[in-house]
């Protein structure tokens, strides 16, 4: 998460809003977000819903995996994929799912 907060600026690639979502509770998250210095939106899901429909949950726990979705204002995903190093690769994956947003082939 820390990493994905020093790529922050280019959050304003993406033609949309950009949260971090994770299993752990809204206290966890604020307490986290506190130590770390983030202010980007992280979002609890405790009963795993959005972590299971964008097919990021663990399938060893009860937790999600690193990786991104797209999903449209309808909630429908776009896309989903996992990625170990999210963080990292943040200011390569945001133009890519910003092209998926926009509805064009990223791969072009």
């Amino acid at each position: 998460m820390v990493e994905l907060q020093s790529r922050k600026d280019s959050f304003s690639q993406f033609p949309g809003n950009i949260y971090a979502v994770s299993a752990s509770s809204v206290e966890e998250h604020k307490a986290m977000k506190d130590e770390l210095g983030l202010d980007y939106p992280v979002i609890s899901d405790e009963k795993l819903k959005l972590i299971k429909k964008t097919n990021m949950l663990d399938p060893e726990a009860p937790i999600a995996v690193r990786g991104f979705a797209v999903l449209d204002k309808d909630g429908t995903v776009l896309h989903s994929q996992q990625i170990d190093t999210f963080g990292v690769e943040a200011e390569g994956i945001i133009p890519y799912a910003a092209d998926i947003a926009k509805g064009k082939d990223p791969a072009q």
